[in-house]
């Protein structure tokens, strides 16, 4: 689903699954990762994407929820790991940042409005979420009233 937010970003709602077909025409400057539940918090779930996305040129990763900070930690190892060992990052300083303690409405406004789009290639924010979470449908439905 694309949407548009007040402040004119481009939002790219999408799943697990579909996000590869979703992001065709779009590149993400910042990806939006929940988890509310520990399997969603292991890299083991995100990794394949997580690659994906950086190859595609993200530079800010955002982790909503519960488990949030466990994931945000594994995501800064495997840039480590990256960035060390294979220089796949081409010098490009990926932030991240954990929500485990913010609404999802203090979450959602801290990407839509408190982030900066500063390379206008990256021309959107991708919101992966899964359909069959309640959390997930909350920060859906705070999206689309963004």
């Amino acid at each position: 689903m694309i949407s548009k937010s007040s402040n004119k970003r481009v939002l790219v709602i999408s799943s697990k699954s579909s996000v590869r077909v979703d992001l065709t025409d779009w590149v993400p400057y910042i990806v939006v990762l929940t988890a509310w539940t520990i399997d969603r918090s292991s890299l083991v779930y995100w990794k394949s994407l997580i690659d994906y996305l950086l190859e595609k040129g993200v530079v800010y990763i955002a982790c909503f929820g519960t488990f949030s900070e466990k994931l945000h930690d594994e995501i800064d190892e495997l840039i480590y790991e990256y960035d060390d060992a294979y220089d796949k990052l081409q010098n490009v300083n990926i932030v991240t940042t954990f929500h485990a303690n913010d609404t999802i409405e203090e979450a959602i406004d801290y990407c839509l409005y408190g982030t900066e789009l500063e390379d206008k290639a990256h021309n959107c924010i991708l919101v992966i979420l899964d359909e069959g979470s309640i959390e997930d449908q909350e920060v859906k439905e705070f999206l689309l009233k963004s």
